[in-house]
């Protein structure tokens, strides 16, 4: 037995001793196996390598080979699970057929979106077209009701100024009365206690005028509020480019190019002939091992199958000696 065979049987889980006793047509059951998963391994391990750098965005070869291996790994369980079955397969054909119709719906999705990937990038161009015209007027009323507000605030804070101005410019400066009051010695009591009198003297000044300082927090008010407003204004003007450049830098996702690429297959009656074919051909290729499996059985499946009918009457003959033991 050659190194590629045992490789083989270690891959589909055959075990080597049985097949040195088997004949030709199990070695050829083994080839055929071994083709099958060949194939899917290659179809798949290819799947995952591109999923891994498209949309998982690993940058590392070595990381998108370790994705492919698990999605190989993953298949060969599967086939494996179907290989290893001993007698008919009976519902689990069914239940196979209906796997292989999912796998075969994911594969050949991942397939068209990395085979249609320049159609999938035309269709993203027009849906974010159509995204960036939706979200414009969205921006357009937020900032148009900003600048109405802060016009409004800027309006009222200039119309209080005009009516402090006018009132600074009648009276610049108030007049304040300072009032100091002292006490002092007048006398003595009988007891000879001093007697203290207060006294008062007041005097006038003229000060600024407080309204002066409220007119000077209102200017610098006005000031931030007129570059707020020249702010808004400038975003309105460029909101149009910095919308297209916010969706044309966003991260396309799978299930966004996912529907990019059922609008590319329904809209277009080519596309949907060669999904249809490639989800076929993919439904094909899961169901070869399931297929062979359900062919006449060889020589391996044989030994496998008497030597569990073997070890199955050899336990049910113990069983019996042991309940007849029992009895007597």
């Amino acid at each position: 037995m050659n190194i590629f065979t045992k490789l083989s049987c270690y891959i589909i889980g055959w075990n080597p001793d049985i097949l040195k006793e088997c004949g030709e047509a199990s070695y050829r059951t083994l080839k055929k196996y071994m083709a099958a998963i060949t194939i899917l391994a290659i179809i798949w391990g290819t799947i995952g390598f591109c999923f891994a750098d498209r949309y998982i965005g690993l940058e590392s070869v070595v990381a998108k080979i370790a994705v492919a291996a698990v999605f190989v790994s993953i298949i060969l369980c599967i086939e494996r699970f179907i290989i290893l079955h001993v007698g008919e397969l009976g519902g689990m054909k069914w239940f196979r057929f209906g796997l292989a119709l999912l796998i075969a719906v994911l594969g050949s999705t991942i397939f068209d979106q990395i085979m249609f990937k320049n159609d999938v990038e035309v269709k993203m161009k027009e849906i974010r077209t159509e995204q960036v015209n939706k979200e414009i007027p969205k921006r357009m009323s937020f900032l148009n009701a900003d600048i109405a507000m802060t016009t409004h605030l800027i309006d009222s804070i200039g119309q209080e100024n005009i009516r402090l101005y006018s009132e600074l410019s009648q009276r610049p400066t108030i007049a304040v009365t300072d009032v100091n009051t002292t006490m002092h010695q007048v006398g003595v009591d009988s007891l000879g206690n001093a007697v203290m009198q207060k006294s008062s003297t007041t005097t006038k000044r003229n000060v600024e005028n407080p309204l002066n300082a409220q007119v000077k927090a209102n200017e610098t008010a006005l000031k931030m509020y007129e570059e707020r407003l020249q702010q808004f204004q400038e975003e309105k003007m460029n909101i149009a480019e910095t919308v297209r450049k916010e969706y044309e830098n966003a991260d396309v996702g799978f299930l966004e190019e996912l529907k990019a690429l059922f609008s590319i297959i329904f809209g277009d009656w080519v596309a949907l002939v060669f999904y249809i074919v490639m989800f076929l051909f993919l439904i094909l290729l899961e169901l070869l091992v399931v297929t062979s499996k359900g062919d006449s059985k060889c020589d391996y499946d044989l030994i496998v199958e008497h030597q569990l009918q073997i070890k199955s009457s050899t336990l049910k003959r113990m069983e019996t000696n042991l309940l007849n033991i029992t009895n007597n």
